[in-house]
């Protein structure tokens, strides 16, 4: 099973580790990069950092990286200037980029690394519910890779920029997340051994229902869709009927519901006679 934690400093990360961390601009940002990446030398991983900036305000935001130049020139660490493609749904970018990184990681192991430690930034504004779902979106099939790859991630994203709905929701789809950011009890995540399979946990209450409601928005599609809830604390009404249209949505392929909380299954069970689309919710898995 993945590790889900919060965090108050950007070090302690393991493989499969995909977290964010929201800064307030570019001194906050290279004080939790250096530290992050830093712990990569240390653990005898391959280095790669991307973002939509220039090759030398890469190199500038590393500047206090010990043996910064050594590692570039050694190709143990590679600065990527890419155009943005998180927000992006559809088209080639974002599977160019993930192909990247997969290799790239592939290369790592290769070569004698433990695994990759990558770190990607985003300025990119993310304001209002449909900036959410894109970028959400995008975090989830990010983290299907970062679920079975020898990579660890972290998500750079300037606060300034995102909105508090819209920061709740990347939070929610990061199991490592700041001890500050919203809704840390919850959250979706890529299953590491089942392809598509995706892991629910947490509550589901009144206070999270945006957020969860942007997530099954966003959520990849590839077939019928395996959600695991044996780590799902507890759901209400809302959240379910949540289910119910995202199974609405996906049809004719099937929402399958894997260990089901006894109180999900009581609630589609009771609501059925009233409400159509909660025929399509499996009540026992």
């Amino acid at each position: 099973m993945r590790r889900t934690s919060t965090l108050t400093v950007p070090v302690g990360h393991g493989w499969h580790d995909h977290a964010c961390w929201f800064h307030s601009g570019n001194q906050h940002w290279r004080e939790v990069l250096v530290p992050y990446l830093g712990e990569g030398v240390a653990r005898d991983e391959r280095l790669l950092y991307l973002s939509d900036k220039s090759e030398d305000e890469l190199a500038e935001d590393l500047a206090l990286l010990p043996g910064r130049d050594e590692l570039v020139r050694s190709g143990r660490l590679t600065l990527l200037p890419m155009a943005p493609v998180r927000g992006v749904v559809g088209g080639s970018a974002v599977a160019t980029q993930l192909a990247r990184v997969r290799q790239a990681a592939e290369d790592a192991v290769s070569a004698g690394y433990r695994c990759l430690r990558l770190a990607a930034d985003s300025a990119h504004p993310v304001q209002g519910r449909d900036d959410a779902i894109r970028f959400v979106h995008s975090e989830l099939l990010i983290d299907e890779l970062v679920s079975r790859a020898p990579v660890l991630l972290l998500c750079g994203y300037d606060g300034r920029f995102v909105d508090r709905r819209a920061a709740a929701a990347l939070a929610f789809v990061h199991p490592i997340r700041q001890r500050a950011a919203f809704g840390i009890e919850s959250g979706l995540y890529a299953d590491m051994e089942d392809p598509h399979c995706w892991r629910l946990q947490g509550e589901l209450d009144l206070a999270s229902r945006e957020v969860f409601e942007i997530a099954l928005d966003a959520v990849p599609i590839h077939g019928d869709l395996h959600l695991k809830l044996g780590d799902l604390t507890f759901i209400d009404v809302g959240g379910v009927h949540a289910l119910a249209s995202l199974a609405e949505r996906i049809a004719p392929r099937r929402l399958i519901l894997d260990d089901p909380p006894t109180t999900l299954s009581r609630i589609v069970e009771l609501s059925r006679a009233d409400f159509p689309a909660m025929r399509r919710v499996p009540a026992v898995c």
